[in-house]
């Protein structure tokens, strides 16, 4: 089964490569970037590397989003955010059908949840969300917020990014998560030219 899904994983980040080469990169920078979260959180190395899966593949149901919704560069109207919202069940939807994807796909699923219940698509709340969703909630907002957007050119830098995200905790973001993560900002552990020497290579050939 192991390597039924790691050849998945590949065929699905060529996908996503081929399709948008950004939000690819987007995607390496958040499991990266989880990856580092769970560790810190002394998660085993099994559902540390299911989260990593996740972070790579957590966008790829933008291939079932029309190019002009995701690509805009205006304000979306409340149509086409519907639309972008539905994203996380495409991706669910994929993934769920590959063997020893169901963990992954759940985790991929519920990445918009929020903390408070507010979030999609379920409106799940704290702990009822999966852990490595509220994991990737965290990685996936702070690239988000700290590199160039199509509908946001100015990035925020790390320090602003951090200020909006203990902003956003316990409303957004899992507190404890936000709390771990700032730590790991703090120690330079988050430097990613260390990305390539990280265990890229379990899921790339």
């Amino acid at each position: 089964m192991k390597p039924t899904l790691i050849n998945a994983a590949r065929v699905l980040v060529r996908v996503q490569e081929s399709r948008f080469k950004s939000d690819c990169l987007h995607s390496q920078r958040v499991a990266f970037y989880a990856l580092l979260l769970a560790r810190e959180l002394g998660l085993d190395e099994k559902y540390q590397k299911r989260v990593y899966l996740a972070g790579l593949l957590h966008d790829i149901g933008k291939i079932g989003i029309p190019d002009y919704i995701l690509f805009k560069q205006g304000k979306l109207t409340a149509e086409e955010w519907e639309e972008i919202k539905k994203h996380p069940v495409f991706s669910y939807e994929i993934l769920s059908t590959i063997p020893g994807m169901k963990e992954i796909s759940l985790m991929v699923l519920h990445h918009h949840e929020r903390y408070d219940g507010t979030g999609y698509p379920a409106g799940l709340v704290a702990q009822d969300i999966p852990l490595g969703a509220r994991i990737l909630a965290v990685a996936d907002s702070f690239d988000a917020m700290t590199t160039e957007r199509i509908y946001r050119p100015f990035p925020l830098s790390r320090e602003e990014a951090l200020k909006e995200m203990h902003c956003c905790a316990g409303g957004q973001f899992d507190p404890l998560l936000v709390e771990v993560f700032s730590r790991l900002i703090g120690r330079g552990e988050t430097d990613l030219s260390l990305y390539e020497r990280e265990f890229t290579t379990s899921f790339y050939p």
